[in-house]
């Protein structure tokens, strides 16, 4: 029987069920696939056909990539050392490294590691824990919509916490479970509810995270959750940003944040050595 990653519970409800698959809740709240594919299953999934559309959305997806370094920069300035965990073909880590940080990244994903290492960036393939990193090596870790395809998130977010440095700073986001908004204008657009998992979708989310749960997990790998709020880079399509917009207008007025996506920023206590 699988074991939930947050709180290691065993009872949950059946949220969906494809084929042999269930998406489950426990009940801390964390929603999840069981049984996971295997490994195999999820590096294939990112290949050369997951990445095109990508570069379709070049313009798009070069300005997400932008204000999300000056988001980290309002934390930290370069110049620092940053490590981008899940950097697909290092897109982000090319934007970073132009603004004078000295990066790094992690891919799951071998044809996107070959990629990025054919454009001259030094990342390494596997998960954050195979990539053999030393301790407190790095002023910021970035984890871009990484976590929710993690076999074990958990263990993925300790691992970026050790090779933080003492007052590094973890800038991360993943889907919202709470995305009422982006719901109600699918079942507008499509006249059925979204599902959580489909077994031939592009991507594999094996992982569903409400605030509540991220908070609780980043915090159980013994960060400072310093923010959780709303993720405004979440889309690259003209409907899915337009979505997105209102629900961050929505954000600003209430406070609620149905969104597509959430934002994490945490920091690991203690200061640096001669800072």
């Amino acid at each position: 029987m699988a074991v939930c990653n947050l709180c290691g519970g065993t009872e949950w409800e059946t949220l969906e069920k494809v084929r042999e698959t269930r998406v489950v809740r426990c009940r801390c709240g964390l929603v999840f696939v069981t049984p996971e594919p295997p490994r195999p299953a999820i590096e294939g999934a990112y290949d050369a056909g997951y990445y095109a559309p990508w570069e379709d959305q070049g313009k798009a997806r070069e300005r997400i990539w932008r204000e999300r370094i000056q988001r980290v920069e309002r934390l930290r300035v370069p110049p620092g050392r940053l490590l981008d965990v899940g950097c697909g073909t290092g897109h982000f880590l090319h934007v970073a490294r132009m603004r004078g940080w000295q990066v790094s990244g992690t891919e799951l994903s071998p044809y996107a590691v070959k990629a990025a290492v054919a454009d001259g960036l030094e990342v390494v393939g596997g998960e954050l824990w195979e990539a053999g990193l030393p301790s407190e090596a790095f002023d910021v870790v970035t984890c871009w919509h990484v976590l929710e395809h993690a076999g074990d998130p958990r263990r993925l977010v300790r691992e970026m916490c050790r090779v933080l440095r003492p007052g590094g700073w973890l800038v991360l986001a993943t889907p919202n479970l709470d995305d009422r908004i982006f719901r109600a204008a699918y079942v507008l657009a499509r006249g059925r509810r979204p599902p959580l998992f489909e077994a031939d979708e592009r991507e594999l989310h094996l992982y569903h995270f409400s605030a509540e749960t991220l908070r609780g997990l980043v915090a159980s790998a013994g960060l400072t959750v310093v923010e959780v709020g709303f993720d405004r880079g979440a889309a690259a399509t003209p409907g899915k940003r337009f979505v997105n917009r209102l629900a961050y207008g929505w954000y600003r007025l209430t406070g609620l944040n149905w969104g597509m996506a959430l934002e994490l920023v945490g920091l690991k206590p203690g200061r640096r050595a001669g800072r």
